[in-house]
């Protein structure tokens, strides 16, 4: 299985789900392909779309799959914590997709870290590196939440 989530911004990532269109088409894929495509005004025969996922129909979705994500955090992290396999495309600037190129930097951090592959160009061109992808644990530690907890533990006293 394949799942695609382009996020809930209220612009939509049009580019994205044709690049999903054109990676079926070209390389012959007959498994099953789910798309989460928020706002996004698209209309496809080739894989199934979904509007919007709780999350932990969310979270099921990413266990079964390998990951084809929008670069926001949120689903890059979850997938990341999960140990999946990812291609990450960042929405552009160029494209009005986004305000600026921010999402670029964080694709090619994690790209450049081994933890995904930047597809943010060609979904087609990073499609091949999946298959022998083995992507970098997840050794990302987040200390603000033992310091959150402690503060409320205090706060309670």
């Amino acid at each position: 299985m394949i799942f695609v989530t382009v996020g809930t911004q209220p612009n939509g990532f049009l580019r994205c789900l044709k690049e999903v269109e054109k990676l079926i088409d070209t390389y012959g894929i007959t498994e099953e392909v789910v798309a989460q495509i928020g706002y996004t005004n698209f209309l496809t025969d080739k894989f199934t779309t979904i509007p919007f996922t709780g999350e932990n129909e969310f979270k099921e979705y990413i266990k079964k799959a390998s990951v084809i994500t929008h670069a926001g955090s949120g689903a890059i992290f979850s997938s990341i914590k999960l140990g999946k396999r990812i291609i990450a495309m960042a929405r552009l600037h160029d494209f009005n997709e986004m305000a600026d190129n921010h999402q670029t930097e964080l694709v090619k951090k994690l790209s450049d870290g081994g933890y995904i592959i930047d597809g943010t160009y060609s979904l087609v061109d990073a499609w091949p590196k999946l298959e022998k992808f083995v992507p970098r644990a997840n050794d990302f530690q987040c200390d603000i939440v033992p310091v959150l907890d402690k503060y409320m533990s205090d706060l309670m006293k």
